[in-house]
């Protein structure tokens, strides 16, 4: 699946938080600027995967998070993350 530079930045700022380059406070910061940044770029590369994309790690990660210890919230951004990835090897896009 090719990505674009726009969408592979994101999957990298994710698991740059993810592998603890990056801490929540920064995450959580960054993550909507950067994503209003990044996203008509990805869209316009590949609609669909920029859309699955908010969906799992916007709309059902990063906007569920509020009040979640920093352990809870990297366990759900994991698990959005995987689940976005399970997609992508899946063959959808």
């Amino acid at each position: 699946m090719p990505k674009n530079a726009s969408t592979q930045f994101m999957l990298d700022y994710v698991q740059s938080y993810l592998d603890g380059e990056r801490s929540r406070m920064d995450f959580d910061l960054d993550f909507s600027y950067c994503l209003i940044k990044h996203y008509s770029k990805m869209e316009k590369a590949n609609r669909a995967l920029a859309e699955c994309f908010n969906f799992y790690i916007a709309e059902e990660g990063f906007d569920q998070a509020e009040g979640l210890s920093d352990a809870q919230h990297k366990k759900l951004i994991q698990k959005q993350f995987n689940e976005f990835n399970a997609v992508l090897r899946d063959g959808f896009f």
